[in-house]
């Protein structure tokens, strides 16, 4: 599976179904490079968008500790998800 951020001068964002089929299907590899990434422009003072198809932003993340967090909301879908597939 290909996965695309979107780095911005300060900031990056990724698609919503990009980001669900991550979370969801990516594998364990996918998922962790582009968290190393995404922690390395929140420790930088930027920020993490997750947008829908018509750009509107559907989740923003300002610091490292919130996204840590949603992190660990990520790892309960993908265990639940992954149940479900079995």
């Amino acid at each position: 599976m290909k996965f695309n951020l979107q780095f911005l001068e300060h900031d990056v964002s990724i698609d919503q179904d990009t980001w669900t089929a991550l979370a969801t299907t990516g594998s364990d590899v996918s998922l962790e490079n582009v968290r190393a990434a995404i922690l390395g422009v929140l420790e930088r003072g930027g920020v993490f968008t997750v947008d829908d198809s018509n750009d509107q932003v559907v989740r923003r993340i300002e610091t490292s500790a919130e996204f840590e967090g949603y992190m660990q909301e990520i790892g309960t879908q993908r265990t639940q998800f992954q149940q479900e597939q079995a």
